[in-house]
């Protein structure tokens, strides 16, 4: 078993250079997802923005502009490089409404009732407590307040045909990380009674799954973590090298084979609004 333990500025996927790149393609795949989400959400010019998770900000640049210079958009990260890549990245995009603010989640000291909308991506499923993030995230709603998310909520549908041994292997090595910093990989089949207990009601639950082929564009987003995740798995003690190393074979193979399908691992796409007054 892993003793495996983190920096306080770490995650599990690593805060570094290369996933910085990484994340920006991902946001790149995704973007046109999270616009419709939060167009359905109903987000305005003017608004109060939290972008909780926020990494290096390449939703947060996009939030930002939606919500116009009379808007403003917080946003929340634990690493020190990321939210220094997303100041960077909004000076450079002469955007000076963004306010960011360094803190793990579970002690970040929430605005009161100060947000319109509320963003996460891809983090209440690393949390210990996603509940306790709903809590801090119900405080920081305005009265009516809409929170918006996409998260896993089947992660074992995730696919690679045809399959070979190694690719369960790595799979489970992924999920007993998880497991071992006290996350969720299918945090999303949680939501509806996360939601309750809060008051909120349910706006939207929408599974988004694909299926593609080598060279498509979507292919790149898993592809791009297949190939840096093993190194990180053997770091942390949930991977060998050998099956490391059979793995990435693995990877290339499906890549070059005409016959190769991938399919995502299951993510939902979930609303649900704050009682008004």
């Amino acid at each position: 078993m892993s003793q495996a333990t983190l920096d306080e500025e770490d995650y599990i996927i690593g805060a570094n250079e290369a996933e910085v790149r990484r994340l920006g393609l991902q946001h790149a795949l995704w973007r046109e997802a999270a616009l419709g989400a939060w167009r359905r959400a109903g987000l305005k010019e003017g608004m109060t923005v939290m972008d909780l998770g926020c990494g290096p900000g390449y939703a947060a640049f996009d939030l930002a502009q939606l919500v116009g210079p009379e808007g403003r958009v917080i946003a929340v990260d634990q690493s020190e490089l990321f939210l220094q890549t997303l100041e960077q990245g909004a000076k450079a995009r002469g955007l000076d409404n963004i306010e960011t603010r360094q803190a793990a989640i579970e002690d970040l000291v929430w605005p009161e009732g100060e947000c319109d909308r509320v963003w996460t991506r891809w983090v209440l499923c690393f949390l210990p407590d996603p509940d306790a993030a709903i809590a801090g995230i119900d405080r920081a709603l305005k009265p009516g307040g809409v929170f918006m998310t996409q998260e896993y909520v089947d992660y074992r549908s995730f696919r690679l045909e045809p399959v070979e041994p190694v690719f369960d292997r790595f799979v489970d090595a992924v999920e007993a990380s998880w497991r071992h910093f006290e996350g969720d990989p299918n945090v999303g089949r949680r939501f509806p009674a996360m939601f309750r207990r809060h008051g909120w009601s349910v706006e939207e639950m929408t599974p988004e799954v694909h299926a593609v082929r080598p060279g498509e564009a979507l292919w790149r987003w898993p592809a791009s973590w297949l190939k840096e995740a093993p190194a990180r798995l053997v770091e942390l003690g949930f991977l060998s090298s050998g099956d490391a190393d059979a793995f990435l074979d693995f990877v290339r193979r499906r890549e070059g084979d005409p016959d190769a399908l991938m399919m995502t691992p299951m993510v939902l796409t979930a609303r649900a609004r704050k009682p008004a007054d």
